[in-house]
């Protein structure tokens, strides 16, 4: 077996202490420049643009604000105008329902205007046909009541009264169609039977002078009729028609051409 190692001198220890300590000092440097240039970022140069990597990298951030801000911008102006449309959407559906109610409306009163004339034309028809079929059976039992006539007996009163009264209905009869000439012939009978009937007499005066001319006529019983009902509540209009037949037949015997002579210069 060796013999044992023998421990350091001191005189050897004194020298490899600060040796050591300068290694581990060189040691220490290079892994702190390592870790220092791990931690620095290392930029390509921009042989173009000629700016440095800081100024670059703010650009690019003011351009991305400006657009973002732009951006909102535009969502903002599209937000009011969307706004502004839904309500000019809404006024116009508003309108649009304010057109319709009134349109709807008028449709209404128009169909209400209809039914009401088609009632009121069915109205008049009903009366119409109504009114001819009671003219036809007046017709009929007034032609009954003449046929008899020839067996009347002249000291018959009643008789004499209910056959006044069918040629009184006859001429109304004739009347209502337009026939005037022979509603004026049974209204003549009518005064025969009956003189006193102050009807009659207005009928034969309102036809003969409103609708025949004859105001020779409308004069006489015009007149016959304030005799026998004087009171009547007609008599100021009665009265002016007298008047205007009396105007009318002085005006025929005053004219030229109704002289007697026949000899008037037209010329003259």
């Amino acid at each position: 077996m060796g013999k044992l190692c023998t421990p350091l001198s001191k005189k050897y220890m004194s020298r490899a202490i600060p040796s050591l300590v300068r290694h581990w000092q060189v040691l220490a440097a290079i892994v702190f420049s390592l870790a220092l240039l791990k931690t620095v970022p290392v930029y390509a140069q921009d042989d173009t643009a000629g700016m440095p990597p800081q100024q670059t990298v703010s650009s690019g951030s003011d351009e991305s604000q400006a657009e973002r801000a732009e951006f909102v911008q535009e969502i903002r102006r599209v937000e009011q105008l969307n706004k502004k449309y839904t309500q000019e959407i809404q006024d116009i559906r508003g309108l649009l329902a304010d057109k319709d109610a009134d349109y709807q409306k008028r449709m209404q009163d128009l169909e209400d205007k209809l039914a009401a004339q088609q009632d009121e034309t069915s109205k008049k028809e009903v009366i119409a046909e109504q009114s001819q079929q009671t003219t036809q059976e007046l017709e009929a039992k007034t032609n009954e009541m003449l046929s008899k006539g020839g067996d009347m007996d002249p000291t018959d009163e009643n008789f004499r009264q209910e056959l006044a009264k069918a040629h009184y209905n006859m001429g109304n009869i004739y009347f209502e169609r337009g026939e005037y000439q022979r509603a004026v012939v049974e209204y003549y009978q009518a005064v025969d039977l009956v003189p006193n009937d102050p009807d009659t007499h207005y009928n034969l005066a309102f036809v003969s002078g409103e609708y025949l001319g004859d105001q020779e006529t409308a004069l006489k019983h015009y007149q016959w009729y304030l005799y026998l009902k004087p009171d009547a509540d007609d008599a100021a209009r009665v009265k002016e028609k007298i008047i205007t037949a009396k105007l009318t037949l002085r005006s025929k015997i005053d004219s030229p051409l109704d002289k007697s002579d026949g000899n008037f210069n037209l010329t003259r």
